[in-house]
């Protein structure tokens, strides 16, 4: 339909389980720097704290030995094969009916929307609802994903302020078998269309396609060298959630506070992109998550 808007709004926030929510708190605010997002606590087998990126939050889920509920023990199957670690994607569309029917008539699939209600400490009545809707991985190449409406936007707890300075979510990257394909799914199930503007970098070991979505992108990467840190790891994950991108005021004083804390960090060095510079924190500090701080000029 003309004039129809898409599907997908943006990125919401993006899901990664811990073992210890406690102690993942602590790491990522005290030690890392990230400021407070939210924290809530669903009885439907799991709990989480969030941290703020600026236009998105890193929401971290620890599943509870207890519960029925779909989500918790889909939370507590993924912790036991994979550990600890990225799960999921979660996209806010811009009403969950609409975009439900709308990436169903382009041939995605997706369930039907389920409301929720959680525990949130940032309430003054103590409750928040969403609705949420998953979308196959048949549909996204092998990514765990889902549609996310709250009945009101989150506001960090702390009002964004954090000792990293962290800008906004940058992109996030998906590895993927074959990158063309991949490409093609998601322009055709989910309506994101590939930034033709961008060539596949050379000389990097993989090939890229970006998909533009809101104030962020998706990198689809595909390993081509049967060497290096992604095809290992590659090897070991398979397709799906691979790391995320952390946008930085300055790199140079991000890798310098975390490298203050004890926290290894690898110096900054070029992206693939022009223009850009990144830095990896090493997943020992993460609890298993993979998270690149990246700056632009």
């Amino acid at each position: 339909m003309n004039g129809a808007p898409p599907p997908l709004k943006r990125i919401d926030h993006i899901v990664a389980l811990v073992r210890d929510l406690d102690s993942a708190f602590i790491a990522y605010t005290q030690r890392l720097g990230f400021p407070i997002s939210w924290q809530v606590e669903s009885k439907e087998g799991w709990r989480s704290s969030a941290l703020w990126l600026g236009n998105a939050s890193l929401e971290l889920i620890e599943p509870s030995s207890q519960g029925e509920d779909r989500a918790g023990a889909f939370f507590r199957r993924a912790l036991d094969s994979r550990g600890e670690g990225l799960s999921l994607v979660a996209f806010e569309p811009p009403d969950i009916d609409y975009s439900v029917r709308a990436l169903r008539a382009r041939g995605a699939q997706v369930a039907d929307p389920v409301t929720s209600r959680v525990f949130d400490a940032g309430r003054t009545d103590g409750f928040r609802g969403y609705r949420s809707a998953f979308i196959s991985r048949r549909s996204t190449a092998g990514l765990n994903s889902f549609l996310c409406k709250y009945d009101s936007p989150f506001q960090p707890l702390d009002g964004g302020a954090g000792a990293l300075k962290v800008k906004k979510l940058d992109h996030v990257i998906i590895a993927t078998e074959d990158v063309d394909e991949a490409t093609r799914l998601w322009e055709r199930n989910l309506g994101l269309k590939p930034d033709t503007s961008l060539n596949h970098p050379l000389g990097a070991g993989f090939k890229v396609a970006r998909l533009p979505i809101g104030d962020a992108f998706l990198e689809l990467v595909q390993p081509v060298d049967r060497e290096g840190r992604f095809y290992e790891q590659f090897q070991q994950r398979g397709e799906g959630l691979f790391s995320i991108s952390v946008e930085v005021d300055d790199l140079d004083d991000a890798v310098a506070f975390l490298r203050d804390k004890n926290v290894k960090v690898s110096d900054p060095e070029a992206s693939i992109w022009p223009g850009a510079r990144l830095a990896r924190i090493n997943h020992e500090y993460t609890h298993g998550v993979s998270i690149q701080l990246i700056e632009r000029r």
